[in-house]
């Protein structure tokens, strides 16, 4: 009676134990501008003390939603490797009045599944016609 919750809660643990867990990696960045212009600046890259949490099933994003998109690409294949679209406060802010007279900064990060080898990040809005059009790119090498 009693071995089979014991057989099981090894299994689990063992389980546990023979796949490694793949790291979050967050890149910060500074979103400045106002109603007609953006400007974007690196601030720092984080290797975040969990895991990541999502699947790693489906890692490129084909939904088409989000006025953002970023996409991690694979330096030596050029394959996209993690991507997903996204909206931000600033690009609420940038539609109100405040923004055609001002500029503002915004503080915002990208998560995604932390790359073994040297990758593209690359960010992208919708333009008038709807379609993602690049407007930020930073090269990202794990081992620095």
């Amino acid at each position: 009676m009693f071995i089979a919750p014991k057989l099981l809660c090894l299994l689990f643990a063992l389980t546990g134990v023979a796949v490694a867990a793949t790291p979050t990696m967050r890149l910060d960045y500074y979103h400045t501008g106002n109603a007609t212009r953006e400007l974007f600046s690196l601030d720092k890259l984080v290797i975040e003390p969990l895991p990541w949490p999502g699947s790693l099933r489906r890692p490129v994003d084909h939904t088409n939603l989000g006025k953002y998109l970023f996409e991690v690409i694979d330096r030596n294949t050029n394959l996209v490797v993690y991507s997903r679209g996204f909206a931000s406060i600033y690009g609420e802010w940038e539609t109100t009045d405040e923004a055609k007279k001002v500029n503002r900064t915004f503080h915002e990060s990208l998560r995604f599944p932390s790359p073994d080898k040297p990758v593209q990040v690359v960010l992208k809005k919708r333009d008038a016609n709807n379609a993602f059009r690049e407007i930020w790119s930073v090269t990202i090498d794990p081992e620095d």
